[in-house]
Formats: C-alpha cells, structure tokens, sequence
C-alpha cells in the first residue's frame, strides 16, 4: 500500500475523480502550505495551479485560503452563490483525506458578525448598522423574506450596499444557509412607517426556525399522478418566431407546490434558422428521446415533478420542479455528455416556492 493510500478511509476506484485531485494536491501540499504561510506570490504560485486543477474536476469550484492559526492552512471550496455547484464541493471536501497542517472546507462556514464587518467602497457593514423585519404575503404564507434596514442606506449607492450586505449575509449565515434558506431580500434605509425592527444578530435563528417549520408542514405531502396528458401551448415569440409549449396544467394548480420549492430548468440551444426557429425533423426526434431519458432519470423515487417543455426561437427549455437541489444537480450533470453530443445547454437550478416561474403559461390559456 502505497503512502497516499493510506491517507484514505475508503478505497476509491482507480479512476474516481476527486481521488485523483487529492493524490494530486498530498504531493504538493507541503509546497502549498509554505506559500499560504509565508503570504508571498500566494496567487501566482498556488491560486494559479489549484484554479485548472478545479476547472477540469468542476467548472464553478472556487476557494479562498489562509491560515487557519500558526500551525494548519485552511482551503475553502466555494460554490460562489450557484446553488447547481454545493454537492459536488461537499463530496470533494468529503472525499479529502486527512492532511496534517490542512483544514478543507467545503463551502464558506457561519461567523460571529458581532466583532467583524464589512468595508466596500467607502461603506461599513456591520451588526450596529443592520436590522431587519420579515414580510409577509397571504397568498404564499411558506415564503421566507425580509427587509434588511441598512441605517447609512443611500439610494445613489444602492449596488454598493447590496453587494456588501450580501458579503456580510455569507459570513453571518454561512454560504449554505445564505443560498438555500432565504427565498426574497429587499434592502432600506431607515423609515417610521417600518414595523418594529430585529437585531441582525437574530437572523439565524430566525430563519432555522421558519425553514424547520416548512419542512414539519410539508414532509408528507402526496405527490400528484404522473400520468397526466400535456396541454399544447402556442404563442410568438422574439421576431414573431412561433413557440409551442406542451404544459401539465393541472398539476400548476397543485396546492402543495411548496414540497417541491427547487425548479430545475434545463436549456438546450438548436439551429432552427431555416425552420422558423423550431427544431428540424431530426433534431424533434433526439429532443424527444432526450426528454424520455430526463422523466427516467428525474421522475425516479419522485426526485423531481415534469411541469413540461417549450421550444421555439432556437432553444428547447424542460421545466421540472424538485424536492431538493442536489440530487437534480447530479443527475444533470452526469447526463450532460449525452447532451453535448447534439447540443449546446446549460440548466439552472432556484428556489421558487410557489412555481411563479411557470405563470405565464396559466395566464396563456
């Protein structure tokens, strides 16, 4: 047994990829950890060999380091926001072996904001300076949103703030939290028409509250059949292009849409230039296979609800609604060789409770 292998609680196969990066990274740990220590050409000599490392693992991993005190470097794997990139950086980070001297993270973990802050521009971010208030919708009583109160809220410098106290909402909450429990943020200055304002501090423990009571309320919701039959949709669209959506309507009127809050969409580019936008004969057919094989995958085990599918104006969209965002991740993404090799595409994965997403096409019949 090799010194790297010993480094491993499990075996992986040989061709594992994330084996293949750690074995790669425990033969220059010791090179990395010098650099972050010493602080010199950190950029150049690390950053500059980790960042393609990453890019052929995952497109979308990204880091930070420094030193997490005298004696252990701490590497940070960070999805930057995209909710679509979480569970492939917690199974490289869960699939890391135990490196003396290094702490890795997999995603930017919470903080005591209290004796920290935020300096953007000529702003300062901070507990003090920040308070909020939750708003409250009738018509979706399982929404999460909040006005932050920011006490120097200017409107001239409107993006400034938003970009810092989204910053201090990463640390506060941690990354995790920040990106999956918070469905709308507005910011404001200071008003007394405001209802009485929370500390910013309470905010965790607000929010893992209202998220717990949601999961509670819908942890054994029936799912609707499956068995439907489309509803064939046709508008115009850019240049008067034709576009013809087959929907499942009624399960739009479904009234537990909250147990399924992920809506996966799913975007394939074709060239329909000389067929006013829509896909040729050849190209219907693989679109229609390709479909069959996302119900297989996507439906299994209710992973995912089919809402349906719009094409026109050079693109294919599949609309699913999911339970979580993980899963649906995977599955995509290892499904995505089979895609490229007809068509460009790219999917997107959010939170939207109540499946706004999907009105138009209630307001179209």
């Amino acid at each position: 047994m090799s010194i790297i292998d010993r480094f491993f609680k499990k075996n992986p196969t040989p061709d594992n990829p994330y084996r293949e990066f750690w074995n790669w990274f425990l033969v220059n740990e010791k090179k990395f950890f010098k650099i972050v220590k010493d602080g010199e050409n950190i950029d150049k000599d690390f950053f500059a060999i980790l960042s393609p490392k990453l890019e052929v693992l995952h497109k979308g991993i990204y880091f930070l380091s420094g030193m997490y005190d005298d004696d252990t470097a701490e590497l940070i794997l960070t999805a930057d926001g995209i909710v679509k990139n979480i569970v492939f950086i917690e199974e490289l980070v869960s699939a890391a072996p135990e490196i003396k001297n290094w702490k890795i993270t997999a995603l930017k973990q919470a903080v005591d904001m209290e004796e920290w802050q935020i300096g953007i521009e000529e702003l300062i971010i901070n507990s003090p300076s920040l308070s909020f208030f939750p708003d409250e919708y009738p018509q979706y009583p399982d929404e999460i949103a909040i006005t932050i109160v920011y006490e120097d809220y200017s409107a001239e410098e409107h993006g400034t703030i938003v970009s810092g106290i989204y910053m201090y909402l990463d640390n506060l909450l941690g990354e995790l939290n920040a990106g999956v429990q918070l469905d709308q943020i507005k910011i404001q200055g200071p008003s007394p028409n405001h209802p009485e304002l929370i500390p910013i501090a309470k905010l965790p423990a607000y929010l893992n509250w209202r998220e717990k009571e949601f999961i509670e309320k819908y942890e054994s919701s029936e799912v609707p059949e499956d068995d439907i039959p489309l509803t064939t949709l046709q508008a115009t669209g850019e240049n008067e292009m034709p576009l013809i959506a087959s929907i499942n309507l009624p399960l739009l009127e479904w009234d537990t849409k909250p147990s399924y809050p992920w809506i996966l969409r799913i975007e394939i580019q074709y060239n329909g230039q000389l067929n006013e936008g829509l896909p040729s004969e050849s190209d219907f057919e693989i679109l229609n296979e390709l479909e069959d094989t996302l119900l297989d995958q996507l439906l299994a085990d209710e992973i995912c609800l089919y809402i349906g599918r719009q094409v026109g104006t050079n693109m294919c969209e599949f609309y699913f609604t999911c339970k979580n965002f993980r899963e649906p991740s995977k599955k995509i993404h290892s499904f995505s060789p089979e895609i490229e090799k007809n068509f460009k595409f790219e999917y997107f994965i959010y939170r939207d409770k109540y499946w706004r997403s999907f009105e138009h096409f209630r307001v179209a019949l």
